[in-house]
């Protein structure tokens, strides 16, 4: 009924139940497309984030699900001035505790315009801290100066793999040991943290190959290691080279190797040595941020919208006239991805668990009677059902954009895909 699911020692239940109330929670999440004020509910609040999404790419590596299209120097002219124009509208005010910068590729903008996009928001709120995601071969010594000059204080690289094979087999260009090696070192003397993801999973990737990845970038000496195992998301066109176990396996060897190395282990697939840590699930699932850009997600409160794709985007900035994909979460989805986000960081705080409502507060304790729990701390058995719940979060949360079986009026989003000339009449 729920597919292949495993715990060591043979204990599968609390694995089957705790994915199943997840997936189910999430899969219920579906999306209205309709026209919206400018202003967000909580627009100014206390506490929140910012992210902007710049979906260029030159290339289109076959295991991402995220939006992305083609650059084109056009579009991204228009792109730029249409992403200004949001940050003006949208009423941003306040403190932003955090900005992130994903896509696409970033970096594929120029630094120039990064320092724009910045400057735009600085009139409107204020940034505690600010990192992107990039490709290396975009991150020269100039364009990281200029960056840091703006405020970036962190930046992540996808390299993946430094395996051939695997990287062929996912349409990817190869980035070189030596390469990372001059962003990494140049990005440190700035003072920029760095990030370096890897990817286990891939095809023709098997454990020795994936652990000379990870001996390979600990000599390298970023701030910042993420590992992720290979996910299955709508919109990814590969298929994964291994299976879910065989991906923890992997993790967990690769940490072996990291502590040696003075990393100290953040999250289930986040190692550190610094604490500038880069993550962008950090905060995203548990606390209110608004999305700029094509296909950016926004949260307030219970409130879930998702801008639309880059043709109606731009004509609904250039027309003043908002349109997104609109949700209202569920308490209960809401409850689960607090909690799974609890167990992601493997320290479970316990102000937040008090506030959990008794059904997990019961889940929590028969962790604990199993041992996949200590106190409050996720214990080296309970590492596996953590990656396991974590994975089912990602592969789970809504992307109407890529899934069109979550959108409730579908017809119509396509009929304003075609006014925009996207879809072929």
């Amino acid at each position: 009924m729920f597919g292949n699911t495993f715990l060591f020692n043979g204990n599968t239940m609390i694995s089957v139940i705790s994915k199943h109330m997840l997936s189910r929670s999430f899969s219920e999440i579906n999306f209205t497309f309709k026209p919206l004020d400018w202003f967000d509910q909580n627009v100014g609040g206390l506490k929140f984030g910012l992210y902007i999404h710049v979906p260029f790419c030159k290339m289109f590596c076959s295991f991402c699900p995220f939006y992305k299209v083609l650059y084109d120097e056009k579009l991204r002219r228009k792109y730029l001035e249409a992403v200004k124009r949001e940050i003006e509208k949208r009423g941003l005010k306040g403190k932003a505790s955090w900005l992130y910068i994903g896509g696409g590729t970033p970096n594929l903008l120029k630094a120039e315009e990064i320092c724009e996009i910045l400057s735009c928001l600085k009139e409107f709120v204020e940034i505690d801290e600010a990192g992107m995601e990039g490709n290396p071969f975009e991150f020269t010594p100039e364009y990281l100066e200029k960056i840091s000059d703006a405020g970036i204080a962190k930046i992540s690289m996808g390299v993946e793999t430094f395996q051939s094979g695997s990287l062929k087999a996912v349409k990817r260009a190869k980035a070189g040991e030596r390469l990372i090696e001059k962003v990494v070192g140049e990005a440190q003397r700035l003072g920029i943290s760095v990030n370096v993801d890897l990817m286990v999973g891939l095809p023709q990737q098997n454990l020795e190959g994936c652990l000379k990845d990870a001996e390979t970038i600990v000599n390298i000496g970023p701030d910042q290691v993420t590992i992720y195992p290979y996910l299955i998301i709508s919109g990814v066109e590969a298929e994964p080279g291994m299976d879910s176990q065989s991906m923890f396996t992997v993790i967990e060897s690769a940490w072996n190797i990291f502590r040696k190395h003075g990393y100290r282990r953040d999250s289930v697939w986040v190692f550190s040595k610094s604490h500038k840590i880069y993550d962008s699930a950090k905060d995203e699932p548990v606390c209110d941020y608004f999305g700029l850009g094509p296909a950016a997600f926004s949260t307030c409160g219970n409130i879930q919208t998702v801008n639309p794709p880059i043709e109606i985007y731009l004509q609904m900035v250039n027309n003043d006239k908002r349109l997104a994909f609109h949700t209202e979460l569920d308490g209960k989805a809401k409850v689960w991805r607090v909690f799974a986000h609890e167990l992601y960081k493997l320290q479970l705080d316990p102000k937040v668990c008090s506030k959990m409502p008794l059904n997990i507060k019961m889940v929590l304790q028969v962790l604990r009677m199993t041992g996949y729990v200590k106190g409050f701390t996720v214990t080296d058995k309970g590492r596996y059902l953590v990656h396991e719940i974590t994975k089912t979060v990602v592969e789970t949360l809504p992307f109407p954009l890529s899934n069109p079986k979550r959108i409730e009026n579908y017809g119509e989003y396509v009929e304003s895909l075609k006014k925009v000339g996207a879809l072929k009449v």
